[in-house]
């Protein structure tokens, strides 16, 4: 019996913890996707600004190499037209771009100063490449005029573009126009890319570090809900101010008790009581006595109680309590021991100058196979509003009490009203 009462217990518990859990649950799924989606527009976001800052630092390279050319237009003129790679001006300017390319090797992938020489192609004068490289593009290699160049050269201005993909890989162009100061004429442009596998490198780090945030915003929020969830838990259960199961629990039990006592011959006893005159204490000496009154009469009466029962605050100064397994003239000394203690029972202010005994009024029922939770609870009130005609009583239900016309005691709130 008593193992089939502790389970009982156990799984009213359980159904209110899966309650919680569901919710909590549901809470935490939403939580996890509205993140998830916030931390995709941030990824997404930030991909778009890193795209733009890597072109402004690809057109801010090629600009100054667009400004050294134009301190000597007339040699470079002059290169155009022989593409002597012999000439000392031809080797100055490459040292030179060979520094800024490898100076700025974290940013850019290829720096080079090509010219148009028909609608549809271009000619390289000079690459920041090694020679004998790969990816070197000697003096006079010929290409296809592209989208983006097309627009450099046709605007004379410099551009930005997206990434494209060319022989020399996926890459986002920067273009910065070389004019001869003196006629204005377009001569070159120089270009300064950068490739799709830097860029993609520099997401990869602000994805990981996207990533890390969300996983600790996770597992703090992991952390919180299962701290918040046992906090909604101990107030799902327990009676705040006394620290007893409350009335949703209570009900819960009681139903689990009605089903195992519909499958097997199981007794189960409840009972409702009351706490007499318990208006006149608040009205005398205060609320928080009052609460001081109702802590310490819900603690004796807990004493008698066996871990497979289950003492509840019902409403206001009203209790309840389930006790599996026990039949009437069982219960009946129990409940008796517990009417006894609680009425013998001292309730003191923190002075020790108010002290004060209570009585409690009890109504006893037993329920049978074809209890309900409705009639359960309405016999044990039947019982319990007879009790409160004298009060400081117990009174065990019987059929002639329904067969009576009694009506059963109005439910109180949290501080009562006294009958």
């Amino acid at each position: 019996m008593e193992v089939i009462a502790v389970m009982s217990k156990m799984g009213a518990m359980d159904n209110l913890r899966s309650q919680i859990f569901r919710i909590f649950l549901s809470f935490f799924l939403v939580l996890v996707v509205v993140l998830l989606a916030l931390q995709i527009i941030v990824y997404l976001m930030t991909g778009r600004t890193i795209k733009e800052q890597m072109g402004h630092k690809c057109l801010g390279i090629a600009t100054s190499v667009a400004t050294l050319l134009e301190k000597d237009t007339g040699s470079l003129r002059k290169f155009m037209a022989t593409l002597d790679t012999d000439s000392r001006y031809y080797r100055d300017i490459k040292k030179d771009m060979e520094k800024i390319r490898f100076g700025n090797i974290d940013n850019i992938a290829f720096l080079y100063v090509e010219m148009k020489i028909s609608e549809s192609e271009i000619a390289y004068l000079f690459d920041g490449e090694i020679p004998g490289t790969p990816t070197y593009a000697p003096p006079g290699l010929k290409e296809l005029l592209t989208a983006t160049r097309a627009a450099s050269y046709a605007t004379g201005r410099p551009y930005i573009g997206d990434f494209v993909t060319t022989v020399w890989g996926t890459l986002l162009s920067a273009y910065a126009p070389v004019h001869d100061k003196e006629t204005g004429e377009l001569l070159a442009i120089v270009g300064a890319d950068v490739s799709i596998e830097q860029y993609n490198d520099v997401m990869n780090k602000q994805l990981f570090v996207i990533l890390l945030n969300t996983f600790v915003f996770i597992a703090l929020a992991v952390v919180l809900l299962f701290v918040s969830s046992s906090t909604v838990e101990q107030k799902l259960f327990k009676d705040s101010l006394t620290g007893m199961y409350n009335r949703g629990f209570f009900t819960s039990f009681l139903k689990a008790q009605i089903k195992t006592l519909k499958r097997k011959d199981y007794p189960v006893v409840i009972f409702m009581a009351d706490i007499d005159h318990f208006k006149s204490i608040n009205d005398t000496y205060g609320h928080p006595f009052g609460d001081r009154v109702l802590s310490n009469v819900s603690g004796v009466m807990n004493d008698f109680m066996r871990k497979t029962d289950c003492l509840a605050r019902y409403g206001g100064e009203e209790f309840a309590a389930i006790m599996p397994g026990l039949k009437m003239e069982n219960a009946n000394e129990v409940i008796k021991r517990i009417h006894n203690a609680v009425c013998s029972t001292v309730t003191s202010d923190e002075s020790g100058e108010t002290n004060v005994k209570v009585t409690i009024s009890i109504g006893v029922a037993q329920l049978n196979k074809n209890a309900s939770i409705d009639n359960a609870i309405k016999n044990a009130d039947l019982a319990l509003y007879e009790a409160k005609k004298t009060r400081n009583t117990i009174v065990f239900y019987t059929p002639a009490l329904a067969e009576s016309g009694l009506t059963a005691l109005p439910r109180k709130g949290p501080l009562g009203k006294a009958a």
